[in-house]
């Protein structure tokens, strides 16, 4: 299902998920677009939808899997920058 669907499903409006994965509306509109997302906040949705999932008396889970089309940042991580050279290593 998609995220959308599952929307639907628990009758939950974006600003409901939004408040119940403690992401922000913004966060919900661009994982509904199908925009990428953290994975943080891609697990906190999953999480959210889960635990609405088990309330209804599911026998199942949502994993992060389950949900088509969720898209998930990669993690860039930063390049150490350069050392500067000192001017006391340099040749005179």
């Amino acid at each position: 299902m998609t995220l959308a669907e599952y929307l639907d499903k628990f009758l939950w409006s974006q600003a409901e998920l939004s408040r119940q994965a403690n992401v922000s509306i913004h966060c919900i509109r661009r994982a509904l677009a199908g925009d990428k997302i953290t994975r943080r906040n891609a697990e906190k949705i999953v999480g959210a939808l889960d635990r609405k999932f088990q309330a209804q008396g599911a026998k199942g889970h949502i994993v992060m899997g389950s949900i088509k089309g969720l898209q998930i940042a990669e993690l860039h991580r930063k390049k150490p920058a350069p050392k500067a050279i000192s001017e006391a290593t340099e040749p005179l």
